[in-house]
């Protein structure tokens, strides 16, 4: 084989490398949504904002459907320490959607602190 030939060999086994790395890349699974609570437009954006401004959630969006507006979460990757996500009207409420929470990967701990206005959520994890 002449050393031109031996140049472009390697030259295509480079580029086929590339190629195959970068597809495997291109494919890797998406972090999966996670379900929080179903509430008011503007309740569920505040928390979805909260969520994002404290560093819990990487996105989230605000389904409208049947029962008010779902909050789904993308979990944000790193630590984050008594970040207020909003308040519920009862403790059940509050309850649900810390567990939701924990039970899909998105923050690890979560506590429900009674206040004038109801429970007010803070995560961490």
């Amino acid at each position: 084989m002449s050393n031109r030939m031996r140049a472009v060999t390697t030259v295509l086994a480079g580029t086929a490398a590339a190629f195959a790395f970068a597809a495997g890349t291109a494919q890797a699974a998406q972090t999966a949504s996670v379900f929080l609570y179903n509430g008011t437009a503007a309740h569920c954006a505040t928390s979805g904002q909260n969520g994002v401004a404290g560093g819990v959630f990487a996105s989230y969006t605000c389904q409208n459907g049947v029962a008010g507006h779902a909050l789904s979460v993308t979990a944000k990757a790193g630590t984050v320490s008594n970040v207020h996500i909003n308040t519920f009207p009862t403790l059940v409420d509050c309850n649900s959607v810390g567990n939701n929470g924990v039970s899909g990967g998105v923050f690890t701990s979560f506590h429900c602190q009674n206040g004038i206005a109801g429970y007010s959520l803070s995560v961490s994890g």
